[in-house]
């Protein structure tokens, strides 16, 4: 799996060489010759920067249709690029304005002032940037007032925002250093799109891409020659991509959720939900049927698991592993009687050892469920504890497989500071020094490290709202398996049992 994933970057990032190397020869190889049609540039450009003004718009009145956060910043992003390049066609030298720089400055720029417009996505991982997420709209709307503002300002007086001459050496480190930054905007992409198993979100790595080539037309001078057309027509296709063709796709098909979300997740719990199977759906559906409380935990604990993972700079299959494991590591909990899984009190230990057939029941469910049988095995590892006393199969250290050691604290997280019928939630930090005690003998003591390190974070807040909160809603068709009419139950987590009720 590693060696797929390394052979799918590798030709991912060979596709952006190639662009980046086609732009750059044109640039330094086509500069003899030139095409001076200022008229056919100002209608072209005018034309087109309007069209992407408009889509955008358009995508981020569908983001607030849909509260999606993500899919309105990168509408902010092309937004504020479109406007600022409906400039430099405006400012066209010959026609409505003399010689000036807001013509190079526009787009020399562009990239910086869109990439403040999309903050609040850049910053993601930080508590200002979830912040600024949870008011993206009013965001939205600040940072576009201030792209008119500048556009404005430029429009007044053409010759007031500077730009370093094309070819000089304050422009050539400029530029590639903005070049640098759209192709890392669109690069998180590639690992999405692994997560999600789906080469949606690839759009966006080569909108950003083809925009990256589209600022190297200041290295080298003059306008109008062969590389400055060409710079204009990849700009152009980049804004297209996830803009006009994402509103096009948009009005065929009417939902944006299905459609959209793969080319504008921006984030791992976006990207996994995207390539969630229906046999995925059916099963925390199912849960969802007979207990919300059942639902809510596998949600946050797949969440958690998948945070987890990133923390721990684990590979892409990881995650996604982490997550799916997560989602369904009480699936075997179908087949505990009623009487065990609502028990109020603490259980007998006859009763205990009904409760731990969960994780051999939950790896023979996903043995038999199409595309889930390589997560079998870590489903039933998820209550192996590292000293060798955990359950069913007593393993020890690394025996366990990482992704089970991961999910084993998030699940133990999730049910320490939840409130389920038979007791109040804990507060993080008693969830946390839980965690450091039994450290090493337990849990993984690095696991630990990165679980606590995330929900210490002050912008944490657990049931926090994620991309996987959807998953399951609506859907009553089980997912393929061999499931019978055994009622569900609260999940819990059996884990820690001086903290849990009937979960053991």
């Amino acid at each position: 799996m590693q060696k797929d994933m390394t052979a799918f970057r590798t030709r991912v990032a060979l596709g952006i060489a190639a662009l980046v190397g086609v732009q750059l020869a044109a640039t330094f190889g086509l500069r003899s010759e030139q095409w001076v049609h200022p008229t056919l540039l100002f209608w072209i450009v005018v034309v087109a920067a309007s069209l992407c003004v408009v889509t955008s718009v358009v995508l981020i009145g569908i983001a607030r249709r849909n509260n999606q956060a993500e899919l309105g910043l990168v509408g902010s992003f092309y937004a504020a690029i479109s406007t600022m390049a409906v400039v430099h066609g405006l400012t066209t030298p010959g026609l409505l304005y003399a010689d000036n720089t807001a013509t190079a400055a526009s787009v020399f720029w562009g990239v910086p002032v869109a990439t403040v417009a999309m903050a609040p996505s850049v910053l993601r991982s930080t508590a200002l940037g979830r912040r600024l997420s949870d008011r993206w709209l009013a965001w939205t709307v600040g940072s576009y007032l201030g792209v008119l503002a500048l556009c404005g300002v430029m429009l007044a007086d053409p010759n007031l925002v500077p730009v370093p001459a094309m070819g000089s050496a304050t422009a050539t480190i400029a530029c590639a250093g903005f070049a640098a930054i759209s192709i890392a905007l669109g690069w998180r992409h590639v690992r999405l799109a692994e997560v999600a198993q789906r080469p949606g979100p690839l759009v966006i790595t080569f909108g950003f891409t083809l925009i990256a080539c589209s600022v190297l037309v200041f290295l080298s001078g003059p306008m109008f020659a062969p590389h400055f057309w060409l710079a204009h027509a990849v700009d152009i296709f980049g804004v297209f991509l996830a803009t006009i063709g994402g509103v096009v796709v948009y009005l065929r098909e009417g939902s944006t959720r299905r459609v959209l979300a793969p080319i504008v997740a921006v984030d791992a719990h976006a990207a996994l939900e995207v390539g969630l199977s229906p046999v995925v759906h059916a099963f925390v559906a199912d849960l969802e049927a007979k207990d919300e409380l059942t639902r809510d935990h596998v949600i946050r604990s797949g969440a958690l698991a998948v945070d987890v993972a990133l923390k721990l700079g684990l590979d892409a299959a990881d995650v996604r592993r982490a997550g799916l494991v997560g989602l369904l590591h009480d699936v075997g909990k179908i087949t505990i009687p009623d009487e065990i899984l609502t028990k109020p009190g603490r259980l007998t230990d006859d009763e205990f050892a009904v409760m731990k057939t969960h994780t051999t029941a939950g790896c023979e469910m996903l043995a038999a469920a199409p595309g889930l049988e390589d997560l079998a095995h870590l489903v039933e590892s998820h209550h192996e504890r590292l000293d060798g006393g955990g359950y069913p199969n007593r393993l020890a250290g690394d025996d366990i497989p990482l992704v089970a050691r991961i999910v084993s604290a998030c699940d133990a997280f999730d049910a320490i500071t939840v409130s389920r019928h038979y007791r109040d939630g804990r507060p993080a930090d008693v969830a946390h020094e839980i965690l450091r005690e039994h450290a090493g003998s337990q849990w993984d003591p690095r696991v630990v490290d990165a679980l606590i390190e995330l929900t210490s974070d002050p912008g944490f807040i657990v049931g926090t709202p994620t991309a996987l909160d959807g998953v399951g809603h609506g859907d009553t068709a089980h997912g393929g398996t061999a499931l019978d009419n055994t009622a569900y139950a609260p999940i819990g987590c059996d884990c820690v049992p001086a903290l849990t009720g009937a979960d053991g």
